[in-house]
């Protein structure tokens, strides 16, 4: 779905992942397009948006108001969850564009009983993903979207208990359910580059031969497929 504000594949992604609710917190909103865009696509009737850089917050108040929706969106400096009041009632939580490892010590302070989140690791997918299965989160949607020449990770949880393989784990479950394409071009492009690193080096650290390995497997996959 193209976006009214015309974000970008990984943004567009995002607030596609977001259920349609009463209140949604954007978590680390940044300069505040996927805040404003859950508003003006009526994915929420409210919209608050935490930001510890005061500079990066007033950029996002100048867009809403520039745009017109202030009133729907309560912008607040702070760290993760501390601007966030038990009073507040959130639905849903958006927290992207920081690492996973980032992401988990959020999650760690998040609201008791809140546990539908749209996330987006820029990296240590895997051990955010570890996180999720290890803490009643159940993964609902976890693919790759490709913005640009990159590779992003999005990831939709709620509440429950969940069980994956470790090539689950270390792709996402749902690239190997519905997102063939963008998937496979990943996985060629991954397997060429490790590759190509392997034949400079004459051998590759065990973290990236694990990976080699899984990109090996999960195409071997596709082969069985066919």
């Amino acid at each position: 779905m193209a976006s009214i504000l015309h974000l970008g594949a990984r943004l567009e992604a995002i607030v596609d992942l977001c259920p349609t609710t009463k209140k949604i917190a954007d978590i680390g909103c940044d300069h505040g397009y996927v805040t404003a865009e859950l508003i003006l696509e009526d994915k929420a009737k409210m919209v608050i948006a935490t930001e510890k850089s005061e500079q990066c917050l007033n950029k996002a108040i100048v867009l809403a108001n520039t745009i017109n929706i202030a009133p729907f969106i309560s912008f607040r400096q702070g760290d993760g969850f501390e601007p966030i009041t038990k009073y507040d009632k959130i639905d849903c939580a958006v927290i992207a564009g920081m690492g996973g490892e980032e992401i988990i010590q959020i999650l760690q302070n998040k609201p008791r009983r809140l546990y539908d989140f749209v996330l987006q690791p820029m990296k240590d997918a895997v051990k955010l993903r570890e996180y999720l299965l290890q803490n009643h989160f159940k993964i609902e949607v976890d693919k790759l979207v490709k913005d640009g020449n990159k590779f992003y990770n999005v990831i939709k949880t709620t509440h429950g208990r969940d069980r994956m393989s470790d090539i689950e784990v270390f792709f996402g479950r749902t690239n190997f359910t519905d997102n063939y394409q963008v998937f496979y071009e990943y996985l060629i492009e991954r397997q060429k580059k490790l590759n190509q690193f392997k034949a400079q080096a004459g051998v590759l650290g065990s973290k990236l031969q694990t990976e080699l390995d899984f990109v090996n497997q999960a195409l071997e996959l596709y082969k069985d497929a066919e």
